[in-house]
């Protein structure tokens, strides 16, 4: 399975495991709907002996009027519930 991302979209290193895509003009349900393709990617990736990876995704989508702290912040809160919630999984 191959998962890829737009021109208009931008990935990048957020934290020490943490990744953020920036997927512009996209839903709530769009940045659902990749983060899912991501998520099972991940999941089916073969790494041999060293057992298997998942991710916890959150996403949130920009508002008007939102900063760029706000919007992180909702997408943080948003990757917390999915890892309170069991891992593996992802949540908006």
């Amino acid at each position: 399975m191959l998962v890829t991302l737009r021109e208009s979209d931008n990935l990048g290193r957020w934290g020490g495991e943490e990744f953020i895509v920036l997927a512009a003009n996209s839903t709530l349900d769009d940045g659902a709907q990749l983060a899912e393709r991501l998520r099972a990617h991940v999941e089916a990736l073969d790494f041999g002996e060293l057992g298997g990876v998942t991710i916890s995704v959150g996403v949130a989508e920009w508002r008007k009027g939102d900063t760029r702290k706000a919007l992180v912040a909702r997408a943080d809160e948003a990757m917390y519930r999915a890892k309170n919630s069991g891992r593996n999984c992802v949540k908006c």
